[in-house]
């Protein structure tokens, strides 16, 4: 079986342990280099205590001091369990699986869970597909030119966590892995390999139980959370991107008849204190901006002129609340976190707009347009700015699964102003790329259909300077579709003639395709390259 998921592509990784409790990676594949730490807030340098999410990379700017996923939920009782990550030694998030009463501290769990990430990219999962196949002899030819994976590689591959310990109460099934013998149990030595989205990814395994919450001093929610950060390596807006999937179980046997779930950004736009923040409930994106067009900084901070936009879009589920961030100061912190978590100031009174209206949506206009609401129109100062993006997910149950998505937006086109409305078009045209990678032909990483014998299936010239001949001897097929690197839809029909179709990619840009054949015996994926 055939992946079209991700593709290979160049990475880069830099690892560094600061102590037993924090782990730092930095994920930097494209033009982004995301700082990434298992404390429980992300984006944040550890090391320095300073911004953690440069753009451009190696450019010694920044848009993001820091990033935590919240979740908060009132039981039946009306008690409320609260999670917001960490900040240095305070933690409500901790490293590994729920596992059972006791465990947590045994040299068993610190052992296998001292560290809680995995980075891994497509080239290596394709190279070592490719030389487990050679070895497995289901492929033969060019495998003398094949080598054994390096160490490293290697590594990555056999410590992919995709299993719990069963005999510490852990849940068997973790990390999503290709099964190639469908027995239900990760095993490289048979061909499994990890599954992961975009060209190189970063994956975390982490809790709200081990340990007393520190950080929020609230009670446990008996959360276990999945996380990947992905990014793609390409020639257009993507590069600027990082992508987030998390996924939070309810392994914690409490039931929340009320439950919300958000992302919480404090957004840093080169200098911190000239900031401006809004949201667009239409296309789902939070974004910040500098509230002038000149970024000044401090200590070469500072973007200057015509500084850009950051945006934080969430891909699957929609929001239901996006406000600046107005809880601290006095009173019960944590009610105030809860109020603006529900689109509320941090002291319970509703946000109103400028027509009178309560709404859930701060400053949801277009600063570009004079008529909408918009710190700009508002007359605010710039400031600071932090906030939450959030939706209500309500009978949060035992042994229920929320699925979120999010993507990290960046755009500096034009002026200050000019940029949000970038920002605005680019979620829309990230929220289709991630649906249309979503609607790929592709279940858990393989593709779900019968494979051809691709000796049934012949394509040339490959490389093509734009016209390929596909010639077969099946009888019917009845779609070919062709991807870019992106998972993009290229070209789609249904041939009329089934001995010799010939496709014109030659307005294409040059590089690799993928070659989607529907046929009455089966399917077929195939590379193409267009020189």
């Amino acid at each position: 079986m055939k992946s079209i998921c991700a593709l290979s592509i160049f990475y880069f990784f830099s690892v560094f342990n600061l102590n037993s409790q924090i782990n730092s990676i930095l994920l930097e594949l494209n033009n982004v280099s995301a700082t990434i730490s298992d404390l429980g807030t992300y984006f944040r340098d550890i090391e320095s205590g300073e911004m953690g999410y440069e753009v451009p990379k190696e450019s010694g700017l920044h848009t993001i001091y820091s990033t935590q996923f919240w979740f908060a939920g009132k039981d039946q009782l009306d008690s409320l369990h609260f999670v917001q990550g960490g900040w240095d030694d305070n933690r409500d998030i901790f490293n590994g699986p729920i596992s059972g009463a006791g465990t947590y501290t045994s040299p068993e769990y610190q052992t296998a869970w001292s560290n809680s990430m995995w980075s891994i990219c497509q080239s290596d999962i394709d190279e070592f597909k490719l030389w487990w196949e050679c070895q497995a002899g289901i492929i033969t030819a060019g495998c003398d030119l094949v080598n054994s994976p390096s160490i490293e590689v290697l590594e990555k591959i056999y410590n992919w966590p995709a299993h719990g310990d069963i005999t510490l109460g852990q849940s068997y099934h973790l990390a999503p892995f290709y099964d190639y013998d469908s027995d239900g149990n990760y095993n490289p030595n048979q061909g499994d390999y990890p599954i992961i989205k975009g060209f190189c990814a970063t994956y975390l395994i982490q809790n709200d139980v081990a340990e007393t919450h520190s950080y929020t001093a609230s009670d446990s929610i008996g959360i276990e959370l999945h996380i990947m950060f992905y990014q793609y390596q390409t020639w257009d807006y993507l590069n600027d991107v990082t992508f987030i999937d998390i996924k939070a179980i309810n392994r914690g046997g409490i039931n929340y008849p009320e439950f919300t779930q958000g992302i919480f950004i404090d957004a840093d736009i080169g200098g911190p204190f000239d900031d401006a923040f809004g949201c667009d409930s239409a296309n789902n994106v939070m974004f910040f901006y500098n509230a002038d067009n000149d970024d000044e900084g401090f200590a070469g901070q500072g973007y200057g002129i015509d500084p850009p936009a950051l945006g934080v879009v969430s891909l699957k589920e929609e929001i239901s609340s996006c406000v600046p961030f107005t809880g601290g100061g006095t009173g019960d912190l944590l009610s105030q976190s809860w109020n603006n978590m529900n689109g509320l100031w941090g002291n319970g009174n509703p946000w109103i707009d400028p027509l009178g209206n309560e709404t859930e949506f701060a400053f949801s206009g277009n600063p570009n347009i004079s008529q909408e609401w918009s710190e700009i129109t508002s007359g605010t100062a710039g400031a600071d700015r932090r906030g939450i993006s959030s939706t209500k997910i309500n009978n949060f149950n035992s042994g229920d699964t929320i699925m979120q998505s999010y993507a990290i937006l960046y755009a500096r086109e034009g002026n200050h102003l000019e940029n949000v409305q970038s920002i605005i078009e680019l979620a829309s045209e990230v929220k289709t790329f991630f649906e249309d990678q979503s609607n790929l032909p592709c279940v858990n990483g393989t593709w779900n259909v019968p494979e051809l014998d691709n000796s049934q299936i012949e394509i040339n010239p490959n490389p093509s300077s734009g016209i390929i001949h596909v010639r077969s001897n099946l009888e019917k097929i009845s779609s070919i579709v062709i991807y870019d690197t992106q998972g993009k839809i290229v070209k789609e029909f249904e041939p009329s003639n089934l001995q010799d179709i010939e496709i014109d990619l030659g307005k294409e840009n040059k590089g690799m395709y993928l070659i989607y054949l529907e046929s009455d015996k089966g399917n077929s994926i195939q590379k193409i390259i267009i020189k």
